[in-house]
């Protein structure tokens, strides 16, 4: 499965950057991906409302999950959300097998 995670760095995170500007966050980054049983695709950090976007590949949404708690533990992220990639071609194909199942109330 694919995610997107949209990250905004704590003061105590920014704080860790300027103590050690050389450290390749971008290795640690693909090193915790393979050991949850995925694969960064992409990294990048921005300007505006999010310090860091990851394309990355895992195993479940749980396994996101679970990580999403472990990192914000560190202190070092204020805002961590996740995004799943979906198909919504195939998602629209279902809905609109659904359509007509559901009547509203007084139908």
């Amino acid at each position: 499965m694919k995610f997107i995670v949209l990250a905004k760095y704590t003061k105590q995170g920014t704080d860790g950057w300027l103590d050690n500007p050389d450290e390749d966050r971008r290795a640690m980054v693909r090193s915790i991906s393979e050991k949850i049983g995925g694969k960064l695709l992409d990294i990048s950090y921005t300007r505006g409302i999010y310090d860091v976007v990851v394309n990355v590949e895992a195993p479940s949404s749980d396994t996101m999950t679970a990580l999403k708690l472990s990192m914000i533990k560190t202190g070092a992220f204020d805002e961590l959300t996740i995004l799943e990639d979906i198909d919504l071609n195939a998602i629209a194909r279902k809905g609109a097998e659904m359509i007509g199942l559901y009547k509203a109330p007084g139908k």
